[in-house]
């Protein structure tokens, strides 16, 4: 016995259909959160009581909320069960979801990713978002998932307490949850039919603010990163200016040292409290940053030199192009090295 979930925001008659094939088809039970649906779509989830538990927001809330209403409610019968959640509007296939429900009960330690193979016939908003949000989460986490936007999910009663914690409303909660268990617990992935219908017109994703959320942690490095650049790149310029009376060489050395000094402290600040909320031992993490910035700063100053010497690239310009070099080494290292306080959980594919 297992329990499906199921967020729903303006439904169609799809949601019905699917719940009566689970109905007659599955052994389960079913909870449908109703995230403040008006309209046309109340009617549909008036007829879904025949077949679900629904609870109901007065207003939308987001899909995030509508999960952890919809956890909380769970929790609070207090019967050991595995949780799968699936969307509303039909892109789940029935034997899909019982494969996952399966999967998740036979293994209880894991989370379970439905993953949906992305062929040339997806729609391109589809494979892109897929492709980039895969590539920005391996960065930032260091595990590899095939699908990091399904909706069909599977996982054990007892990390319900887990999911209730984490933070976010919308969309960006589903990525915030992946990205809190992949350094918990093991992550399976089950291949499962790709279903997009009407080119996924049902979608209430909305592109650009969604996306922003859901990549806040790395575009807040790359802000931060960048005033830290700027800062650098400044007292570079100020510091090249006023030594023009020292040889090429020492002036290189001398300006960069100073940037590098101007703009560190900033940056591990700003790091630590806004991008990667760390609230582990400050003096480790200071040690671990410092150290990276003195083997940036030695890769920075090599590079410049190397590159105004070898290949002739202007003293203001080398800097813009080594800076861009170490941009992604830095995060990569901050994230998984200094500022993480748990190992990554490897994944594997069924």
């Amino acid at each position: 016995m297992y329990t499906i979930l199921i967020p729903a925001y303006q439904p169609d008659g799809r949601l019905l259909t699917l719940l009566k094939e689970i109905k007659e088809r599955l052994t389960c039970q079913v909870v449908v959160v109703d995230d403040g649906s008006t309209g046309a779509a109340r009617a549909i989830i008036e007829a879904a009581t025949a077949y679900a538990t629904v609870l109901h927001h007065s207003h939308n809330q987001g899909k995030g909320q509508a999960l952890r209403t919809g956890f909380d409610y769970i929790l609070s019968l207090g019967e050991a069960t595995t949780i799968v959640t699936a969307d509303a509007d039909g892109q789940h296939a029935l034997t899909d979801i019982d494969r996952v429900a399966h999967a998740g009960m036979n293994l209880p330690g894991h989370l379970i990713l439905g993953s949906r193979q992305f062929s040339k016939d997806i729609p391109f908003r589809s494979r892109f978002g897929n492709r980039l949000t895969r590539f920005l989460f391996h960065l930032q986490t260091g595990v590899k998932v095939g699908d990091t936007q399904t909706g069909l999910r599977a996982f054990h009663h007892s990390l319900l307490p887990r999911l209730l914690s984490i933070s976010g409303n919308r969309y960006e909660y589903e990525m915030n949850t992946l990205s809190e268990l992949s350094q918990q617990v093991p992550i399976t992935e089950i291949p499962i039919q790709t279903i997009y219908l009407d080119d996924n017109a049902s979608s209430h994703f909305r592109p650009v603010r969604d996306s922003l959320l859901i990549y806040r942690n790395f575009f807040a490095f790359a802000l931060t990163s960048f005033g830290g650049f700027l800062i650098d790149y400044l007292v570079y310029i100020l510091a090249l200016g006023l030594l023009t009376f020292l040889p090429t060489g020492l002036r290189l050395l001398l300006a960069n040292t100073l940037a590098r000094l101007a703009s560190t402290t900033c940056n591990f600040s700003l790091n630590r409290r806004f991008v990667f909320q760390h609230t582990g031992s400050m003096r480790k993490a200071g040690a671990g940053y410092f150290t990276l910035a003195l083997g940036l700063f030695l890769a920075d100053t090599a590079l410049l030199y190397l590159f105004y010497q070898l290949l002739g690239i202007h003293l203001y310009l080398v800097k813009l192009v080594v800076g861009a070099l170490l941009f992604f080494i830095s995060w990569f290292i901050q994230h998984h090295l200094i500022f993480r306080e748990r190992k990554p959980i490897t994944h594997e594919l069924f």
